[in-house]
């Protein structure tokens, strides 16, 4: 499926013949008031901030007479959104964006997307939202497709106050991105860890590999010779058998972990998600720079791409 950028009369089309409100998740519809929107008018970056709208038909309104690029909503509930003042509360966000994926099995080009990669994201965006569910007790979790990957929007009261430093702290908990101190035990972190470790190792091959500095190519190649082997020491904890493999020390092996771990942590970006004042694509949306609808996805295990594309683009070239 090749993904274009629309004309801006394609835009005009889709926001005066099929954007519709009954698609805004019922989590911003319900709180539409106090959260701030931002617009890109012309592809040049949301520099149309702190608008505010009272009602869904003053959205409505803005969007079939403006037609803009992107339309973003804020993660934030404000007292005062046109303002961005009286900050209440945040949904906790992240953020997985197919061009952005660490370890990509396609072949795309720095930037692109396709539909295998998109897809990697939409597998990414389920294992975090289960660890979220199963370790973390949350259950509020919205899956949102953003048109280059999906937003998980979670707004569980519990979470929605937490301030930066306790957001980081569950990115590096989901992404698996701090080495624990004990990988051994068989629940929490370290399980989570564990399945981090072994997906994101799974996915290396040499030319990867090769990227570690001072990692030597007969290292390497050993290393995928005793993939599996690597793998189910991964799995069971026993992290020592790595280093026991021959011509690998404890010095090039926490090197090769470390590296592991830093891959872990891109496979989002921590940024949005600390960020208590972000704004991500808003559902129902345009992704004008791939003609696709941002939409809530509310089975993301039977996601299919088709569902996301907008009705001009089966019309185009006829």
């Amino acid at each position: 499926m090749e993904m274009h950028e629309v004309t801006p009369e394609e835009r005009r089309r889709f926001y005066s013949e099929e954007w519709n409100k009954r698609e805004l998740p019922d989590f911003i519809l319900h709180t539409l008031s106090l959260r701030e929107f931002g617009f890109d008018l012309d592809g040049t970056g949301p520099s149309h901030r702190y608008n505010q709208f009272m009602t869904v038909e003053q959205l409505a309104e803005y969007l079939q007479n403006r037609a803009p690029y992107s339309a973003f909503t804020s993660v934030a509930l404000y007292e005062q959104p046109s303002m961005r003042k009286g900050w209440m509360k945040s949904e906790l966000a992240f953020d997985i964006d197919a061009k952005d994926l660490p370890l990509r099995s396609c072949s795309c080009a720095s930037g692109s997307v396709c539909e295998l990669c998109i897809d990697e994201a939409r597998r990414i965006a389920m294992e975090f939202a289960e660890t979220m569910g199963k370790d973390l007790g949350l259950h509020n979790i919205n899956f949102v497709y953003s048109g280059r990957g999906f937003h998980i929007r979670v707004i569980d009261d519990a979470i929605m106050t937490l301030e930066q430093t306790e957001r980081a702290q569950i990115v590096e908990y989901i992404t698996g991105g701090v080495i624990p101190t004990d990988v051994t035990m068989a629940l929490g972190y370290s399980q989570v860890f564990r399945e981090r470790l072994a997906r994101t190792f799974e996915g290396m091959d040499e030319q990867r590999l090769s990227k570690i500095r001072g990692l030597r190519r007969s290292v390497i190649q050993k290393l995928m010779v005793e993939k599996e082997r690597a793998l189910g020491a991964i799995r069971s904890g026993k992290l020592d058998e790595l280093s026991e493999l021959e011509g690998i020390g404890p010095k090039t092996f926490r090197q090769l972990l470390e590296f592991l771990v830093r891959l872990n942590s891109e496979f989002t970006d921590g940024k949005v998600t600390i960020d208590t004042k972000r704004i991500l694509r808003l559902p129902s949306s345009l992704h004008s720079g791939v003609s696709m609808k941002c939409m809530l996805v509310r089975d993301i295990g039977r996601f299919k791409l088709e569902d996301a594309v907008p009705k001009f683009v089966h019309e185009r070239g006829h």
